[in-house]
């Protein structure tokens, strides 16, 4: 019903408002990507093994003294951090400290050997080939 123009509705003439809102529904998932459980979630093959916070597996490495020249430091920290993300997600945790000293003894890493990661900061299929030729026994050895 309508109102006169020049009177104002007091809040006893509005609808009352109610003070608890429903219950959510539930989700479901309905597109096509989306994931309803985390068995759903792929692993493996292309996929790697995900991982908790493996981005800081860089910083770690940016810290620390590694094997080859400064010419080359950023394609060893590269390799060195893939390696360390891929350990600390095998064994289903964040990477540590402690990852460095394994990821450099699993890719057996000298001042002659980081010369051959010469590029490899920018080439993610050659990066890709070196993590995977790792098992995941070996690596959470």
């Amino acid at each position: 019903m309508g109102h006169e123009p020049n009177i104002r509705p007091g809040l006893e003439d509005l609808p009352p408002a109610d003070p608890t809102p429903g219950a959510p529904r539930r989700w479901s998932p309905q597109r096509p990507g989306d994931l309803g459980s985390p068995d759903d979630v792929p692993w493996g093959g292309a996929f790697g093994t995900p991982g908790p916070d493996t981005g800081f597996a860089h910083l770690i490495v940016s810290n620390r003294e590694l094997p080859g020249s400064e010419h080359h430091r950023s394609d060893v920290e590269a390799v060195v951090a893939a390696v360390m993300a891929a350990r600390a997600s095998a064994l289903g945790r964040a990477p540590t400290p402690s990852d460095v000293a394994a990821a450099i003894n699993l890719l057996e890493l000298t001042d002659a050997t980081a010369e051959s990661f010469a590029g490899i900061a920018h080439d993610h299929a050659r990066l890709g080939a070196i993590v995977g030729a790792f098992s995941i026994e070996r690596l959470t050895e």
